[in-house]
């Protein structure tokens, strides 16, 4: 079996919250680009580093965070933190991860903004940007990997794209619309195999 698929047998107790903080806060301390960036960064501690979290379970979780409102980091946060300890580990989890941009924003603000103009601290920042589209382009073929497996799922990624490059819907409205064409796609598939199935019988 792949390392990606490893099956979780780490039980919710054997986490403790000091555990949850730390590696929350290395994550929000060496991540760069916040949001889907973070994604592949939190599924490599969580899932394949420390096998505290199934994968395919982590990949559901990772497509409600980035429905529901609020900042992905956080909602990822809140929901791995949860699923390994509770409310404590939820609150845990999301310390760790803002309090390592909290403290650098308020370095940088303090002492490195003047800096911000030199030729190689911008290309260093370019490099970083360069990097943060790299990530967040793997973690588009993961969830591409897990969600994209039949015709109808690829139609619907098509139709997003068309509707937010072509016709330049709002994200908001693209995910609403995508949605409801999916509802619609899937319960007929769904209807369509039950029916199959009744009179197969």
């Amino acid at each position: 079996m792949s390392a990606s698929y490893q099956t979780a047998t780490t039980s919710t107790h054997d986490v403790s919250s000091r555990k949850i903080f730390a590696t929350f806060f290395r994550i929000g301390l060496f991540t760069l680009g916040g949001g889907l960036a973070m994604a592949t960064v939190v599924r490599h501690e969580l899932v394949l580093k420390r096998n505290w979290v199934k994968d395919e379970d982590f990949l559901n979780e990772i497509s409600t965070a980035t429905l529901v409102p609020g900042a992905i980091a956080v909602n990822i946060a809140y929901m791995q933190g949860r699923k390994l300890r509770g409310p404590v580990g939820a609150f845990m989890a999301i310390t760790g991860t803002v309090l390592p941009s909290f403290i650098i924003i308020l370095l940088i603000a303090t002492f490195a903004m003047p800096y911000f103009s030199y030729p190689k601290i911008e290309a260093f920042l370019h490099g970083c940007a360069v990097a943060v589209a790299g990530q967040i382009a793997f973690s588009g073929l993961i969830f591409a990997r897990r969600n994209l497996h039949n015709i109808a799922s690829g139609l619907l990624c098509l139709f997003g794209i068309f509707l937010v490059g072509f016709v330049h819907l709002h994200p908001v409205w693209t995910v609403i619309s995508s949605g409801f064409l999916g509802y619609l796609l899937f319960t007929a598939r769904d209807l369509k195999a039950s029916n199959q199935k009744e009179t197969n019988e």
